[in-house]
């Protein structure tokens, strides 16, 4: 066993044992601690025993989480929007095996699945705080900068594309590029909160995360970063706006410093899918076919025809030239992914998936504009801008099962809870009488308001903007 090996496994196991004795959040950072590590993906891990570490981390969180109980109470993680379309979408995949074509490769889907549902619960269960929000995020930041670290040792890849760096799910260059997408989005969020040696540590994994998207070439990606980018300007604390406006620009300054010229000319060739004067690339011009051939697809099932459908079926729709050495064609799209593989109930359960997203970045707005959620709101907005970076990749590349979108999709729904939570409290406070309640415990809150009075309103003024009918309810 190697030294770094040893290490791992003393972190490993430390980390479960602070989870079963101090709090399970432990558990839930090395798990996605080992998502980002993957022994089986390093060198230091062939010596290492096959223990399942992923499986066992996951465990050990859930069984310690069922124990866990939230100092305020809140709406159970099954009563979000995005947690019913995921169980939804579960049951379905699990129906779906009746008449799946591809048998192996869609139980595989259905199990993964489930274990999503368990993710999804332990996120959103266990980070009741923002200062758990915080945390969590940061944890994502160092993986990503773990990445990026490996993806800078190799000087690059095969064909001028980086493959290979991420572990399980994330190893191409599409997805390797998406997942650092998110980083560089949720590391400008950060940023803008942080000081000293905390936003020190948010630019040098911005930077990497930015680096190794570069060398991904991956153009999906570079359109999710600036979907991303989009996402945070609108999404924004009025009182961090001028520091947002100054990391922005170097931000960009930064990127274009990183950006190479072959990154750059590959970019270039986005031109011609919206020029019909001009002939596109081979990769680009797959990207329609495969999409022409899924729509005729859809028409022949529209129950779907389960995971993997597209890729047992592209022989029969799509021309000879367009396909792989193995004679098959997988998905660039995750909407055309559900739609072909889980029908039109698929398509749909994906598209309410997007209106959530949509409609909690209208949400997010009102926390933002509240002095003292703007700090919950932000952390909100660093997660919605890492999911914008998903969706969007997800029209140039299948990201249907990407697990980061898990993670994010939970931690909106969380944070939601977390205004919601200060606004009661605040609520109940002026019923009454009684000198409105601290906000949402975080140690980096500072008084926000002159008066009690200015506060007061603020806090009906959130829970008006919070949703009308929607309000008490979980997002």
């Amino acid at each position: 066993m190697t030294v770094t090996g040893l290490l791992f496994v003393i972190g490993f196991f430390a980390g479960l044992g602070l989870a079963v004795v101090r709090n399970p959040m432990y558990g839930l950072f090395t798990y996605v601690a080992v998502f980002y590590l993957h022994p089986p993906s390093r060198w230091w891990g062939h010596f290492l025993p096959d223990l399942r570490w992923s499986l066992l981390a996951a465990a050990v969180t859930l069984l310690v989480a069922l124990r866990y109980r939230s100092p305020e109470p809140r709406p159970s993680w099954i009563s979000t929007t995005p947690a019913r379309l995921l169980l939804v979408y579960t049951l379905w995949l699990w129906i779906q095996s009746f008449w799946a074509i591809d048998q192996a490769q869609h139980l595989e889907c259905c199990i993964l699945f489930t274990k999503y549902l368990a993710v999804f619960y332990m996120v959103y269960h266990l980070i009741d705080s923002p200062e758990k929000a915080r945390a969590f995020l940061f944890v994502h930041l160092a993986g990503c900068l773990y990445l990026g670290t490996i993806a800078y040792s190799t000087g690059g890849g095969a064909g001028g594309r980086l493959d290979g760096v991420g572990g399980p799910g994330i190893d191409d260059s599409n997805t390797l590029g998406m997942q650092m997408g998110t980083a560089a989005a949720v590391g400008l969020a950060l940023m803008i909160m942080e000081t000293r040696w905390w936003m020190g540590f948010c630019a040098v994994a911005s930077a990497f995360a930015l680096n190794t998207l570069v060398m991904t070439g991956s153009r999906g990606a570079f359109l999710a970063l600036l979907a991303g980018g989009l996402t945070l300007v609108y999404l924004h604390a009025k009182r961090y706006r001028k520091k947002f406006v100054v990391i922005g620009v170097v931000g960009v300054l930064a990127f274009g410093a990183v950006a190479s010229q072959q990154f750059w000319e590959r970019m270039n060739t986005l031109h011609a899918v919206v020029d019909e004067n001009e002939q596109l690339e081979d990769s680009a011009e797959s990207r329609i076919v495969i999409a022409k051939a899924q729509l005729e697809m859809a028409k022949g099932n529209p129950a779907g025809y389960g995971h993997r459908g597209t890729e047992a079926l592209s022989a029969r729709y799509m021309d000879r030239k367009w396909l792989t050495e193995s004679g098959a064609r997988s998905s660039h799209n995750t909407f055309l992914t559900a739609l072909v593989e889980q029908g039109i109930a698929g398509a749909v359960m994906y598209l309410a998936f997007v209106a959530w997203g949509i409609r909690s970045m209208l949400r997010i707005r009102p926390i933002l504009n509240n002095a003292e959620t703007a700090t919950i709101g932000m952390y909100a907005a660093a997660a919605m801008s890492g999911l914008a970076v998903v969706l969007v990749a997800g029209e140039f590349a299948d990201f249907l099962k990407v697990e980061v979108q898990i993670w994010l999709a939970a931690l909106v729904a969380s944070l939601f809870q977390c205004a919601q939570a200060w606004q009661e409290r605040t609520s109940a406070a002026i019923s009454s009488g009684s000198p409105a309640g601290g906000a949402v415990g975080t140690a980096q809150w500072k008084p926000a308001y002159k008066s009690e009075a200015a506060r007061n309103d603020a806090a009906r003024s959130l829970g008006s903007a919070m949703s009308g009918n929607d309000r008490g309810k979980p997002i």
